[in-house]
């Protein structure tokens, strides 16, 4: 954990996922958006149907790249926009982010993760999946990605109370949530977890128990 001089008034109270990828590969790393082509449980009736109600028409992927071009065209249309604000970046990491990207066979997600990590400048993948949507099989490819790559996960929860989930139709428990967490701490692959403060019907108390829980499962 970095030290922070309270003192500067730029200083941050909190360890900034900028400052961690600085720390990381010493200097500045940006998130390229990119669409995988991959549907979603909750939007085929595997699990259900209609989709989570905080996600969008496009699956939580308003800012990614089209899925009408190839992969590593999505790329580099997405590092050339984002060199707009960083014109001196030189490292990025590929982020599979809308809909639920593990949801496929593992020689399909080979296929498609692998086209990007071989691009020029990528130092690493975020991938942005479902709890329910991480069978052995994939955990075991991952845990080898991560051998090779910079890697993480990214798991939507949003919430840890029942009562909420069901009524933002996640289309998966809390529980399992916890099996996927314990699965891929296994393997030592980075998680990180998504929540939603303000969810219809949770007060102060219950946003505060699903961070404490987050922290400490």
């Amino acid at each position: 954990m970095s030290i922070f001089n309270l003192e500067d008034p730029n200083a941050k109270r909190y360890h900034t996922w900028n400052q961690h990828l600085k720390d990381q590969f010493g200097e500045k790393v940006f998130k390229v958006a990119l669409d995988g082509g991959f549907s979603c449980p909750n939007r085929d009736g595997r699990t259900g149907g209609g989709g989570c109600t905080f996600c969008s028409e496009s699956g939580s992927g308003d800012f990614a790249q089209s899925a009408l071009d190839p992969l590593p065209v999505q790329l580099r249309k997405g590092i050339a926009q984002q060199h707009k604000k960083w014109p001196q970046a030189r490292k990025y990491l590929a982020y599979f982010q809308n809909f639920t990207n593990t949801y496929a066979p593992v020689d399909v997600l080979r296929a498609r993760y692998e086209q990007v990590l071989n691009e020029p400048g990528v130092v690493g993948l975020m991938i942005g999946t479902r709890a329910d949507c991480l069978p052995p099989d994939t955990i075991e490819y991952l845990a080898e990605l991560s051998q090779r790559h910079y890697l993480w996960v990214e798991l939507g929860l949003q919430t840890i109370h029942e009562s909420t989930s069901r009524l933002i139709n996640r289309g998966h428990t809390y529980e399992t949530y916890l099996k996927a967490v314990e699965a891929l701490r296994r393997h030592d692959i980075q998680i990180c977890t998504h929540l939603i403060n303000g969810l219809p019907g949770e007060d102060h108390a219950m946003m505060m128990e699903s961070l404490e829980r987050v922290l400490l499962d």
